[in-house]
């Protein structure tokens, strides 16, 4: 019996969806932004990613990941959730494509996204030295100013990415604020990514948006659904008054119950596709990610705290969902043997 990528993608999909929140205004909602992003698709939106990826990105081909969920005071070096899915997708593009990664936060983020990298075995030299050696990834910072937009086109000239993708990283909404989960505006010194997007779009370049709260680029696909579903959806609470539904569309919009998830579920999924077990990392690696991710100061998103956890869940149950994907990528690669019985 040949492979069913399809059955693969859903079960990924099942776990890395599956209600790990706490009781409140978000609870519940997960599940109905994965269910209107996968209909608004077509299919499973990892697998969508993931055949996209196998047909257009090759050996040497750079591939940009923008990351970095930055609020000044609260999260001044970012979160936990983003860097380390950010990593794990560098290791599984490098490795199993021979792609080569460039990684793209604000200033304050990059030790912890350095951290995260280092902590997964990846080096992590300048661009240009990061081009010629194996199993390295690029870490840079992007503009937050008006010269974002020359930024961005400059980069999709002279580095012609094959793919853009996108982890927890904040996008904007209908009245061009970004904002949180919560609905409070973040403006300040926030990395313009979302025009490198659009402007990776007007090429024809592969984008992949992966969220969990429907204010990260990509979810401009289900806009309409996460002002229906999520609080502060369609009514924030500044004075822009557009929701935090984010406006920036994606081809690929992948949905999980932590982004880091999402990021996991493409890297095992690409892993399947490409018989390549190696390319999810194991429990062992997502706690030292998450430890080195917390000690170069990342927080913990939901609680603000310097803990060794990502959205106020325990590094150990990450690790624990890591362990599993890599038994959905095993079994799927073993070919069952008859039984005598």
């Amino acid at each position: 019996m040949e492979l069913d990528l399809t059955v693969a993608a859903e079960s990924i999909e099942t776990l890395t969806t599956v209600e790990i929140r706490e009781h409140g205004d978000s609870y519940g909602v997960i599940r109905r932004l994965y269910e209107s992003g996968r209909e608004a698709q077509g299919g499973v939106p990892t697998e969508l990613a993931v055949k996209e990826l196998t047909s257009r990105v090759g050996k040497g081909d750079i591939v940009v990941i923008g990351t970095g969920a930055y609020v000044p005071h609260y999260l001044p070096k970012g979160e936990t959730d983003g860097p380390t899915g950010a990593a794990s997708l560098a290791y599984a593009l490098s490795r199993g494509l021979g792609a080569k990664p460039l990684i793209l936060c604000e200033e304050e983020v990059i030790e912890p996204v350095v951290a995260s990298c280092q902590a997964i075995g990846l080096g992590v030299p300048p661009l240009e030295l990061a081009r010629r050696i194996p199993h390295s990834v690029a870490v840079e910072s992007f503009p937050s100013d008006e010269s974002a937009n020359q930024a961005a086109e400059e980069m999709v000239k002279e580095l012609k990415p094959k793919a853009i993708i996108c982890v927890e990283r904040l996008g904007v909404n209908s009245e061009g604020v970004a904002h949180s989960s919560t609905g409070l505006p973040v403006m300040e010194d926030r990395a313009r990514v979302e025009l490198l997007v659009s402007a990776a779009r007007q090429e024809g370049i592969l984008t992949i948006g992966i969220g969990d709260n429907g204010n990260e680029i990509g979810y401009g696909l289900i806009q309409e659904a996460v002002r229906q579903h999520k609080p502060h959806g369609r009514e924030c609470r500044c004075p822009c008054g557009g929701g935090i539904a984010c406006a920036d569309v994606c081809d690929v919009l992948i949905t999980a119950a932590t982004s880091n998830w999402g990021a996991y579920g493409l890297a095992a999924c690409l892993a399947i596709a490409l018989k390549e077990p190696r390319l999810i990392h194991d429990g062992a690696t997502e706690m030292r990610m998450i430890e080195a991710c917390s000690r170069a100061g990342a927080a913990d998103g939901a609680t603000g705290m310097y803990t060794a956890s990502v959205d106020g869940i325990p590094g150990p149950i990450h690790a624990h969902l890591v362990e599993m994907l890599r038994v959905i990528v095993q079994k799927n690669l073993e070919q069952r043997r008859e039984r005598e019985f």
